[in-house]
């Protein structure tokens, strides 16, 4: 996993884009240690680091690392990521491709990213449909964003299989996929993200459990335990990292 924050991350979401480098950037948090085990194939993109580039969403990662002498890796949420590479994208004229959410989701996430953002290019949207893709839908899905001159593909859509879709699809679209999960509907309002200090005092998964309990309970629940049974099993078999001096 890599340590990198919001901006940093996004500088190099930027010079893939300029590269045509295929390339997914997943959000790793407690929830993945119960999906990769689930997932064999999310299990497996994970290990790819040629291909996909891991960065610390949740507190839980990050005090992971420390306990586990990889030093404060930092934290790179899934909205401050999409919010820092559209600022990115729209000071360096790389248009952006936004796939995911309910119906209209991703065409009011584009207002809402342009009036933030001056001279953001949205190349095109697309809602994809609910449940399983079929091979049809993933060829249209394909052809909208290979089409639409985009540079940079957000996907909004649940995990892992917006991982793996991202995954499977990413050499034919040539081009960094960036995987933000529910930031689409906070980066329209349509849920409410944790206060400011929450974030900083790493409980914003608390506001979360709080504004959605009959989704989340089981999520935090289960995710959390086997992410702390992993770190209390693996920990004294890893080789830690040397320390950073910052």
């Amino acid at each position: 996993m890599r340590g990198a924050g919001a901006h940093d991350a996004a500088t190099e979401v930027a010079a893939r884009a300029r590269d045509a480098t295929p390339v997914v950037y997943v959000l790793v948090n407690a929830h993945s240690a119960k999906l990769r085990r689930e997932s064999p194939p999310y299990a497996a993109l994970l290990a790819d680091t040629d291909r996909c580039v891991n960065l610390p969403d949740g507190a839980s990662v990050t005090y992971a690392a420390r306990l586990l002498g990889y030093g404060d890796i930092g934290r790179c949420p899934g909205p401050d990521l999409m919010e820092a590479v559209c600022a990115r994208a729209a000071n360096d004229d790389i248009p952006i491709f936004l796939l995911g959410g309910a119906e209209g989701v991703a065409d009011s996430l584009a207002d809402a990213l342009r009036s933030r953002h001056e001279g953001l290019i949205v190349a095109g949207t697309a809602t994809p449909p609910f449940g399983e893709w079929s091979a049809e839908d993933n060829r249209a899905l394909v052809e909208a964003v290979k089409t639409s001159g985009a540079r940079i593909l957000f996907m909004g859509v649940s995990a892992p299989k917006q991982e793996i879709w991202a995954y499977e699809h990413a050499d034919e679209l040539g081009m960094p996929i960036v995987c933000v999960g529910a930031a689409f509907d906070f980066g329209t309002g349509r849920k409410s993200r944790a206060p400011e200090w929450m974030r900083r005092a790493g409980v914003e998964w608390v506001h979360r459990l709080l504004s959605e309990p009959g989704r989340m309970w089981k999520r935090y629940l289960v995710g959390n335990t086997l992410f702390m049974w992993d770190v209390l099993r693996y920990g004294r078999k890893l080789a830690p990292l040397p320390r950073s001096d910052t």
